[in-house]
């Protein structure tokens, strides 16, 4: 007696060997999808952490700046003549509401710019920390920093007249190879001062045109910008 034969199409193993395959690479996708997924969050968490610390750190050197400037040209009494002590000086704005942690470094410098007239610069460097921004990331700090320019110039109406002056050339004039070059409204400017400009051709000639000085102090803002 003769056995059947079996005629059932023998692809089954085929198939499951297959389907194994499939599946495998199905969880090596997903797996790879997941892994970018995590650094994706994980960057963007990192990035928020530092721009919130940057924007703490330039208000950090805002509160520095305004401190400065308070010390050279105070709301009451007269402006300083000279820059203050220490320099660079450490004001503490830490108890600030939201400058926890955060410090400032304010840097001052000073020079004669015209007759009865002194300018200074001060710097002042805010830094916040960012604290750690995961695996692989040394804890790291924000630092933002912004620079101001004040004048200040002897009291009494010549010194109000400098002032004025430096306001004028500042609105109406830019300043190219030690020559400034100069907008049709400075000789409107200029009138508001006292001061003549068709008699002058150079800055210290309208100086010389502003009246006598006293011993206090007055001061002006030349400029206010954030040090890229």
């Amino acid at each position: 007696m003769m056995a059947k034969r079996d005629n059932r199409p023998a692809t089954l193993s085929a198939e499951k060997g297959s389907a194994l395959v499939m599946v495998i690479f199905i969880m090596v996708v997903l797996a790879l999808l997941l892994a970018a997924l995590a650094y994706i969050n994980a960057q963007s968490n990192q990035n928020s952490a530092y721009q919130i610390a940057s924007t703490r750190a330039y208000w950090a050197a805002q509160s520095g700046a305004e401190w400065g400037t308070y010390q050279i040209a105070p709301a009451t009494g007269s402006a300083a003549s000279r820059c203050f002590s220490p320099n660079p000086a450490y004001p503490g704005i830490g108890s600030i509401p939201g400058l926890k942690g955060c410090s400032a470094t304010v840097a001052c410098s000073s020079s004669a710019t015209a007759a009865s007239t002194t300018s200074y610069q001060i710097t002042s460097q805010g830094t916040c920390p960012a604290g750690n921004l995961g695996a692989g990331h040394s804890p790291v700090a924000a630092v933002r920093s912004v620079i101001v320019a004040i004048s200040n110039a002897s009291g009494g109406l010549g010194g109000q007249c400098v002032n004025c002056i430096n306001n004028c050339l500042i609105n109406y004039c830019f300043l190219l190879n030690n020559t400034y070059f100069c907008f049709g409204g400075l000789n409107g400017c200029l009138h508001h001062c006292g001061v003549n400009l068709d008699r002058c051709t150079s800055v210290q000639c309208l100086y010389n045109q502003c009246g006598g000085t006293s011993s206090a102090q007055s001061a002006s803002l030349s400029y206010w910008l954030e040090n890229p």
